[in-house]
């Protein structure tokens, strides 16, 4: 690299923090970082990698230590000593990957912020080259329809949904998923799935779900969240969003399947009346679609077991217990 030679021959001086452009710039790949850890390790042995700045007609930019200036300037620091490179002696690609590697080296990148480093890399690279080498150096896997993804996040959505991503919430199963929807689907997915914050498994059923539901009704992903009419109900202060989140999987569930969440809700009704001793269970086989039930039973010891499943046969309702498919059970 170029910019490698030119590094060598440069001295930091001092630069007045009004003079360096504080916008993240072309070059940066900061989103969702905490300061607090870097002004503490400034404050106490002084700023050990000086930032670098890119001298062009319009002013200084920061080509890396991006976070570095914010501490300086939280810490209330008039200047900051930089090195400067000359803008008509550095391609841009230069800068961009001296930033990259200079972070890599340094920290883990987030999920929002691999996303950022892609996008800016795409303008100066082959795709191919993007998803076969970059991809992966980002701890990526090479996909190009999950880099199409990146673009439209930093692109697209809002803060929320960025935040969120920055945050790891967003696993990368449901990116895979949610690449391989038209944009719409994505964006109506990925701001509900960041406001109630579905925990990974969610997210797999929620997509699931509305792809089904999607095909089986013949309406689009938008519409059919449109006609939940969830809007109003994920941005109260006071809501328990965890429990919004299983609230709108059940909805949708008893949408895609009435029957099956009748059985289900059937079942639940049926143990919950046979009182069933502590540490004792029974769950039914997945979709109702197995013979058998399965029986649970925690215990310390013999003694112990022996005690519950006394217990157990002294329940008087367990005959009670049925297939829930069957429409005379209420």
């Amino acid at each position: 690299m170029i910019i490698h030679h030119k590094m060598a021959e440069m001295t930091p001086r001092q630069v007045a923090i009004v003079d360096i452009d504080e916008s993240p710039g072309p070059y940066c790949m900061s989103f969702g970082f905490n300061l607090d850890t870097l002004i503490q390790s400034i404050r106490h042995i002084g700023l050990a990698n000086p930032p670098i700045l890119k001298s062009d007609p319009g002013g200084l930019t920061v080509v890396a230590g991006y976070r570095r200036i914010m501490a300086l300037k939280a810490l209330g620091a008039g200047a900051v000593p930089c090195r400067i490179i000359s803008g008509h002696e550095i391609p841009p690609l230069e800068c961009l990957l001296l930033n990259l590697y200079d972070n890599l080296s340094t920290r883990r990148l987030n999920d929002m912020e691999k996303g950022m480093a892609l996008n800016r890399l795409d303008t100066w690279l082959p795709r191919h080259e993007i998803v076969n080498r970059y991809m992966p150096l980002l701890g990526l896997r090479p996909n190009e329809k999950g880099l199409l993804f990146f673009h439209e996040l930093e692109k697209d959505f809002d803060v929320k949904v960025k935040t969120f991503v920055a945050e790891g919430g967003l696993s990368w199963r449901a990116v895979t998923m949610l690449s391989d929807m038209d944009a719409a689907s994505r964006a109506s997915l990925a701001t509900l799935i960041s406001y109630l914050r579905f925990n990974i498994n969610q997210q797999i059923q929620l997509i699931d779900i509305l792809i089904d539901l999607s095909l089986i009704e013949g309406k689009p992903i938008p519409h059919i969240l449109s006609e939940l009419a969830l809007d109003n109900r994920y941005d109260g202060k006071n809501t328990n969003r965890p429990q919004q989140a299983k609230a709108v999987l059940n909805r949708l569930r008893m949408r895609r399947n009435p029957a099956l969440v009748t059985a289900e809700t059937r079942f639940r009704s049926m143990v919950a009346h046979l009182n069933l001793p502590e540490g004792i269970r029974i769950d039914a086989p997945a979709f109702f679609e197995g013979e058998y039930y399965r029986l649970e039973i925690l215990f310390r010891e013999g003694e112990d077991l022996k005690s519950r499943l006394e217990d157990l046969l002294q329940t008087g309702k367990l005959a009670q217990l049925k297939n829930p498919w069957d429409e005379t059970v209420r």
